[in-house]
Parts: C-alpha cells; sequence; structure tokens
C-alpha cells in the first residue's frame, strides 16, 4: 500500500469519528474541534500498559478523542480494538519505525493531516498536559498544522 492509500484511509478515520472541544485556554487560531491525539503502542509493552490509563484520563480531561494504532495488532485494557499499524504508517509518523519508542502520541489535524509528536515513553499526566499545552500555545505550530 503506497502512502497516498495510507493517508486516505488515516484521513477517512479521522474523519468519520467524533471529535470534541478541549477545555484548556488556547493560542487564538488553535480550534480543539481540528484536533486529536494518535496513539501508537504494542499489546505486549509494559510501559504502553502503564500509560494508557493516563492517556484515559487526559482524554476525560481535554474531550480529546484518541485513535489507537497498534504495532502488533492487537488491543489492549481502555483501547480494545485498535487499528493496525502498517509500514506506511509507521513510516508516515515514525524516522525509523524499527526502532520507535513506545507508547508514542502525537497531535493531529483531523483536517490537514498534519502532526506534531507529542510524547514517547510512559510519561505522567501532567507531562502530557504540559506537551500538549506547548503545542496548543505555539503559533508557529499551529500554522504547520493549519490545512
Amino acid at each position: 500500500m503506497n502512502r497516498f492509500i495510507t493517508a486516505t484511509l488515516l484521513l477517512m478515520m479521522v474523519l468519520l469519528s467524533p471529535v470534541q472541544a478541549a477545555t484548556a485556554d488556547s493560542h487564538p487560531s488553535y480550534n480543539p474541534n481540528e484536533y486529536a491525539v494518535v496513539f501508537f503502542f504494542r499489546s505486549d509493552c509494559n510501559y504502553c500498559h502503564l500509560f494508557a490509563p493516563t492517556l484515559k484520563q487526559f482524554e476525560q480531561q481535554t474531550g480529546l478523542y484518541t485513535y489507537a494504532f497498534s504495532f502488533d495488532g492487537q488491543g489492549m485494557k481502555g483501547f480494545e480494538v485498535p487499528i493496525p499499524v502498517t509500514k506506511d504508517t509507521a513510516e508516515e509518523f515514525f524516522d525509523n519505525p524499527r526502532s520507535a519508542t513506545l507508547p508514542a502520541t502525537f497531535l493531529i489535524n483531523v483536517n490537514s493531516r498534519k502532526f506534531a509528536r507529542m510524547t514517547q515513553g510512559n510519561v505522567s499526566l501532567q507531562g502530557l498536559h504540559e506537551t500538549y499545552t506547548q503545542i496548543r500555545r505555539d503559533p508557529a505550530v499551529i500554522e504547520a498544522l493549519r490545512p
């Protein structure tokens, strides 16, 4: 499958899923309805299992929808039915998918399909919020994510 087809499938998933508004203050050009979180994991990754409840809590606090992608095609608690990672999807998000640090999260603009890396590894809820806030308040990053 080529990158165009993979990107098109990702776009279809993003556009067909509900995205709720974030509740935090943000940069004036940031529209929370345009964004979602992309979460990559493996079902056999202990750090991924430790991080999943943190991401669920973040999702509840911000109202951002999470697209879960599994490198091994298997789910885990909180993300029971993930999207299997294809080679093209992995290459789109990671410089070297074979050595990707998991779990990993990205903030994606659902309209432009452009994304920014949020976190890698098992980070705290505070760390997740801090990274999200930095992205949200950085006019250059928000502009780069725009359609």
